[in-house]
């Protein structure tokens, strides 16, 4: 070798090195950057990874520093920030001479390894995933022991290319498995580096390649489809000809009580007889063991996907409202559903807008002015939205024009109450439904300057809302002030309870009753807190977590009407709402009225949400009866929508869920 030729790669190795020392990755929020990451390769087997993004003035900031051992294992990481909503964020773990150590804000906990085995921070960056498919490639079996529980393997599902500045680079998205209820998507290069994550309207690439997000998540969305495809295709029953479902109690929805030891007849995904006077000559007979039958459950505010549409129709909720989402993927979401090419409800819509802002809604359409709004109105309409759903940037005097637009098309206004408006104010011009309950209180505690647009309009409830005296005139004017317009409330006060009452490491409280159900690591979700919640805020918050439970107490005996929504993990987050509705003071039949007959009238819909011949076969047969104990809610059994029979015993084993039922 020529002595210029070997002192040129010298000085060009450390420069070609330090090139590739920091990996730089921009998080997009509808297309817009909102965050960064970065990855810093101190050695090929030590790295920084820092983290964050901003998503309406809520968002994560972690720093994570991992080691490797020469297996390609994690044998050391810190992490340390805060959470989403704000959490602390404090982990340590350790791989030592085959003692794994780790130590978060939700955990203490050790094992030995006898062989390879990978770790899974409770609140680690993307990164981990690059490291993960690596692991899990060089592995002979092509699958990796997760710790502190799992397995986790992957699988190619296509490849395309991406292009940026006259650059171009073949992409595989890999469906990795082993995490949560159904496989997680991303996108990586030849050599198993990360190029990307698509997560709705919100997702993350290499710097500067953020053109090529938009293809890569049809392409994603796709193969969703095609997993929840084949899931229909193994779980969905038909039911051809006349079925007979025999020795059951019927909840009508309508109807006081039950009507025990009587049979429902249905044909062609419709009711054609209720009672044993009925001169059945069924084709299929279901025997209902003396269980309890009742009208399919709505779900009032949900971001429907097609995993939400599966775990719905499991828990029994055979309608929902969705309230925010991209229009494309709701009308293909619509059109799997309806057509059974994919499990889950049918779906009822609403038209989301926002004004654009710092602290703008990551979703639907932003408007820059009110004309501009005004035609977003106009767009949804056209294409058969039911309702429009407004967001807390919009500006207050822009509320009266479009409560009238949105009432020309036929349609109904709802929403979080914008910034710096009263409650009261929307209320009189002319919202008919008020989304989360915090928004009712915010109507005291908030004053001209509270920025309600940003997390303040959950910690100014959670410190507050407890001291405000609900007995006061102020408040009683207010309620019959909702009486008398009447407007709906929707609380969803199940997340309340979460944030408000949840500490870090122990089970969210919505979700105890079902901890022991879940997969591991879904399990370990469930320790994991929204805010922080400490000595120093601790009663205070619970106080005010009773009062949003007081509240909605007085709301329904006032008559104002309430409909039942989780914008939560689907299905279990439902049956936690009308737990908490029972627990607030109102009688087990009237929170099942408020959860069907009384939803699908809000919604518009005759012909579903009670059980009567002519109705649609839409219903569920349950294990117990829910009207002596609401949390039998659970244990559903059969779920009948049209001419289609589920399972959900069958739904929930096939990815990773005890059942809840012992039907058979």
């Amino acid at each position: 070798m020529r002595p210029q030729l070997f002192f040129l790669i010298l000085i060009l190795v450390p420069l070609f090195s330090q090139a590739q020392q920091v990996i730089k990755y921009d998080w997009l929020t509808s297309g817009e950057k909102s965050g960064s990451m970065e990855v810093t390769y101190i050695d090929d087997k030590h790295t920084v990874t820092t983290s964050e993004f901003n998503d309406r003035g809520r968002g994560p900031k972690i720093r994570d520093e991992i080691w490797l051992n020469d297996q390609g294992m994690i044998s050391k990481q810190n992490v340390s920030g805060h959470a989403y909503m704000g959490a602390k964020v404090d982990e340590q773990f350790t791989l030592n001479n085959g003692m794994a150590q780790w130590q978060n804000t939700i955990e203490t906990d050790s094992q030995k390894i006898q062989d390879k085995a990978f770790y899974s921070a409770a609140d680690g960056t993307l990164y981990f995933y690059e490291l993960l498919v690596k692991a899990i490639a060089a592995s002979k079996e092509q699958k990796i022991r997760l710790l502190p529980s799992g397995t986790a393997t992957f699988e190619k599902i296509t490849s395309t290319q991406v292009n940026h500045g006259g650059q171009s680079k073949t992409v595989h998205l890999l469906a990795i498995k082993g995490f949560g209820f159904s496989p997680t998507y991303g996108w990586f290069d030849d050599n198993y580096r990360l190029f990307g994550f698509s997560f709705g309207w919100m997702g993350i690439t290499l710097q500067g390649w953020g053109d090529n997000l938009a293809k890569l998540k049809a392409l994603q969305e796709t193969a969703e489809d095609n997993y929840f495809r084949q899931q229909a295709k193994k779980f969905s029953q038909d039911l051809d000809g006349i079925t007979l479902i025999n020795n059951v109690h019927v909840f009508t929805a309508t109807d006081a009580g039950l009507i025990k030891n009587t049979q429902v007849a249905i044909e062609n995904g419709k009711i054609i007889a209720v009672g044993k006077d009925a001169n059945i000559k069924a084709a299929r007979t279901i025997d209902g063991k003396g269980n309890t039958l009742m009208p399919g459950l709505w779900d009032m505010h949900s971001h429907i996907s097609l995993q939400g549409g599966y775990l719905n129709i499991a828990a029994g909720i055979t309608s929902v409202r969705d309230l925010a989402n991209e229009h494309n993927q709701l009308m293909e979401a619509t059109k799997l559903f309806n057509n059974n090419d994919a499990i889950g409800p049918t779906i009822y819509r609403a038209g989301f807008i926002d004004q654009q802002s710092p602290y703008s809604a990551p979703t639907g359409k932003l408007a820059t002015s009110l004309e501009q709004a005004l035609e977003y109105i106009d767009w949804y309409g056209e294409r058969g939205y039911q309702q429009i759903k407004i967001y807390s940037s919009i500006n207050p005097e822009w509320v009266p024009a479009l409560a009238k637009r949105v009432h020309k098309n036929n349609m109904k206004l709802s929403g979080h109450i914008p910034s710096f408006m009263t409650t009261e104010q929307a209320v009189k011009d002319g919202f008919d439904e008020i989304q989360h309950i915090n928004m009712l209180f915010l109507n005291f505690l908030a004053d001209k300057d509270s920025d309600t647009r940003t997390p303040l309009r959950f910690t100014l409830v959670g410190d507050k809302a407890g001291e405000l005296d609900l007995d006061s005139k102020a408040v009683k004017d207010f309620i019959a002030l909702l009486k008398k317009e009447d407007v709906i409330v929707d609380p969803t006060v199940t997340i309340f309870e979460g944030m408000f009452l949840n500490k870090a490491g122990e089970i969210d409280p919505s979700y105890q009753a079902i901890a022991e159900h879940m997969p591991a690591d879904v399990r370990r979700g469930f320790l994991s807190s929204s805010l922080d919640i400490n000595a120093d805020n601790e009663a205070a918050y619970k106080r005010s977590f009773q009062a949003l439970l007081k509240m909605i107490k007085k709301l329904h005996d006032a008559g104002v009407r309430l409909v039942p929504g989780t914008d939560a993990l689907e299905g279990f987050t439902l049956h936690r709402e009308l737990e908490l509705y029972a627990q607030a003071g109102i009688s087990n039949e009237e929170v099942l009225k408020i959860a069907t007959v009384n939803s699908a009238r809000i919604a518009g819909q005759e012909n579903v949400g009670t059980i009567a011949p002519g109705q649609t076969a839409d219903f569920i047969l349950l294990e117990g009866n829910p009207l002596e104990n609401i949390s039998d809610i659970r244990n559903v059994a059969l779920v009948f929508k049209g001419e289609k029979l589920y399972k959900p015993n069958e739904l929930y084993q096939a990815i990773g869920i005890k059942p809840f039922s012992a039907f058979h």
